[in-house]
This record gives C-alpha cells, structure tokens and sequence, in this order.
C-alpha cells in the first residue's frame, strides 16, 4: 500500500513538474514569436518577413509561402494590372514547367487545363488566386510552427536583426515603421550576396529571389536589380506593384532648430 502511494506520489510530482515545463516552454514561445503566429501579422513587418523567408527557403520548399505573397498583390490591382500581373503569377506558380509551382484546387486545375489563363475575366483571375492562396495555408502553418520551435531553440537565421528591431524604442525621429524598413534593406542585402550558396540551383535561385525582391519592393525597401540574363523566364513586373499606403511611409521630422527670437517682445 504505502508502495503505491509512494509511486502515485512520485508520479504526480513529476506530471506538475512536465506541466509546469510545458507552460514555460509556451509563455518562452509566445514571448519570441507575437508576429509568427499567423501569416496576416507576419506580412506586415518586412525584417520577420524576411527571417521567415529565409528560414523557409534554407529548411522547406519556399514555393507555397512565395506564392501566397504574390496572390496577396493580385488582390490590390486594377483589371489592367491583374491581367499582367496574372500571367507572371501563372508563369512563376503555376506553369507545369514552373521552378515555384505549387499545388492547386483540383477545380482550378481542371479549368486552367481547358482554357488559358489570359481568357478569364480579371475577376475570376482574382478569384483564382484567392483560393490558391488559401490551398497554400496549411503547408505554411507547418513552416511556421517549426520557425517558432527552432527559433525558441536559437536555431533559426539573422536573431540580432530580429532583436534589432523588437528591442528598438520608438521615437519621433526614428519610428518603428522606419526602423523596420532599415533593417529589412539591409537583412534583404545580405540574403542577395548570399543567394548563390543559400540556393545552389541557378535557375531556381533567381525565380526564388526575383519573387521575393517584388514582394519587399511594396514596403518602400530600395531593391538591388536581379540579372535577368541568369533566368530563361521574365521577372515579375516590379515597377508595376503598389507600395502600402501611410504605414510605411515615415512620418516627416522637423529637424529645424527653432528661432529663438520668436516670441520675444519688440521694442
């Protein structure tokens, strides 16, 4: 009896203690992910973004994670643009010989078999992309949830840019926003001249890193030019996607001193 008791004992001193591990280990992973739990909030901070994308592009097919960026551009255009702009989607994403292609709707795909792309109306091109995007969520819930253990582990890319701008104070001369894009130039840089050995496969490389300099591009993040003579395919139409309104446009600072003979009485 008293064996027993010892044992039950034991047991449930080591349960509290797994329990209490365990809620350490969420409130740890909370802590460090706030912008990496859902893809919404992640995509509107360029320097996570970015960490994320290069997480993903060294440890997972970056495919579905690019493809669901650039339907989010699709989203925002007028009918002039969708048309233009779906080709390079369909092009980069959706094309059988396609480097990023992903998996589509079994409906789509039987109806991107039948009719060419550039036959749809821009609404049903928007419509398209929209469920394709949504097709890609579940893959890219998985890379998120393993960015959030490997990063609790110290095990994902570029923490001190993330620090950089998580432990930043925001002023009036250098808001968040700003801070932000900054460091993102500089995270983006460094991913450019280090592309060749993050992606070895040239033609791939330049689809992978082409997508993701148009993608940046519309948080106002100045792009180096990517050598389109690497690539057999075009490059997305870059000058053509819309930035983000206000959010990322820094607030204008008035660095003059003032005139210290205002106010003063004249005699």
């Amino acid at each position: 009896m008293f064996g027993a008791q010892g044992l039950n004992s034991a047991m449930d001193i080591i349960g509290v203690e797994d329990e209490d591990f365990e809620n350490d280990m969420t409130d740890l992973l909370d802590d460090n992910c706030t912008y990496f739990n859902d893809m919404k909030e992640l995509k509107k901070h360029p320097t996570h973004l970015l960490v994320f994308l290069h997480h993903v592009i060294l440890q997972f097919d970056p495919a579905p994670l690019l493809c669901y960026l650039h339907a989010d551009l699709l989203s925002n255009l007028s009918a002039k643009e969708t048309k233009k702009q779906f080709a390079e989607f369909y092009n980069y994403f959706l094309d059988k010989s396609a480097c990023l292609r992903v998996s589509v709707p079994q409906s789509i795909s039987y109806e991107l078999d039948r009719t060419r792309y550039d036959l749809f109306s821009d609404e049903t091109q928007k419509s398209y992309a929209k469920d394709i995007q949504s097709h890609q969520l579940c893959e890219i819930c998985k890379q998120l949830q393993d960015f959030r253990q490997k990063r609790m582990m110290g095990m994902t890319p570029n923490e001190s840019e993330l620090k950089d701008v998580e432990n930043h104070r925001d002023t009036l001369r250098i808001p968040r926003e700003m801070k932000e894009r900054s460091v993102a130039e500089k995270l983006l840089d460094k991913l450019f001249e280090q592309q060749p050995q993050i992606v070895p496969d040239e033609e791939k490389c330049h689809s992978i890193f082409s997508a993701v300099a148009v993608y940046m591009k519309q948080f106002g993040l100045k792009i180096k030019p990517v050598d389109s003579k690497k690539s057999k395919r075009s490059i997305f139409g870059i000058k053509n996607i819309p930035s983000i309104p206000n959010r990322w446009k820094p607030t204008p600072v008035d660095n003059r001193r003032p005139d210290p003979e205002v106010g003063k009485d004249r005699k």
